[in-house]
């Protein structure tokens, strides 16, 4: 939705290459769906960025070799939600990246669902998605290709229950 050439080249490339796995993390505890509440912070310092913050109910959370995470980044907290926030691509491995237990979830047990948590990660500047405050707009922009392919899993799964 908002990589540049090269970090769909360094991301999804590998992805064809090597049997990765990707999350998306936006939803925040206490805070669900509403994505203005989000309260994950990053903080330019230099050449990088540094992420503070907890995502919750992150699909392949424990599995994913890296995630698309949102977090905050005006300084005002009355910035409306199109200039609020900026996309980030943080690899799982990264210092200050924890992942929290697997959630029980009832009726997709097989689903890797977890926490996670971001402690001071360091995150160089070329894994910005887009431009700084274009992070709502690219988070949209991906629920609107997911939705469809998620609401077909879960009618699939009504049908199997019923």
């Amino acid at each position: 939705v908002a990589g540049n050439d090269a970090q769909k080249k360094k991301y999804l490339t590998r992805m064809i290459e090597e049997p990765l796995m990707c999350a998306y993390c936006v939803t925040e505890p206490g805070c669900g769906s509403d994505v203005n509440g989000i309260k994950s912070r990053a903080v330019k310092k230099g050449d990088e960025w540094i992420l503070n913050g907890q995502k919750m109910w992150i699909t392949n959370g424990g599995v994913a070799n890296w995630y698309f995470v949102l977090a905050r980044t005006a300084e005002d907290s009355k910035t409306p939600p199109g200039k609020a926030f900026t996309g980030f691509i943080v690899e799982a491995d990264w210092p200050g990246v924890t992942p929290g237990r697997k959630e029980v979830n009832m009726g997709q047990r097989a689903s890797d669902t977890r926490g996670i948590t971001f402690e001071d990660v360091r995150i160089p500047a070329e894994n910005m998605l887009g431009a700084v405050g274009e992070g709502f707009k690219i988070a949209m922009g991906a629920f609107d290709r997911t939705r469809p392919p998620v609401a077909a899993g879960a009618v699939g799964l009504a049908t199997r229950a019923l």
